[in-house]
């Protein structure tokens, strides 16, 4: 499992893991996610070494703010190469998370 970090002065923490099931996708396993990012709607996103500019695969809105949930990806993602999850509260990057 990874450890998430903050982003843009924000405090994140918890820690993520990854599923991969062969042909179905997989699962991003959040671990007592938090952030003091003052928002009930946040959102994930897979990026290649963290650059939103590149490529990315949006996973939506999470489906809890804090605590521990999963959050699946698509069977097409090569996890390899979006290997950074960064979580946004608006426009604003609040954390981030390498895919280990």
């Amino acid at each position: 499992m990874s450890m998430f970090s903050g982003l843009e002065g924000h405090t994140t923490t918890g820690s993520i893991g990854v599923a991969v099931i062969a042909g179905v996708g997989g699962d991003l396993a959040f671990q007592n996610f938090q952030t003091d990012a003052d928002s009930s709607e946040l959102v994930a996103c897979l990026t290649i070494n963290g650059n939103l500019s590149k490529r990315t695969v949006d996973l939506g809105i999470l489906p809890q703010t804090q605590g521990s949930f999963n959050v699946p990806f698509p069977a097409d993602t090569d996890i390899s190469l979006f290997n950074v999850l960064i979580v946004k509260a608006g426009d604003t990057c609040i954390g981030e998370a390498r895919i280990a």
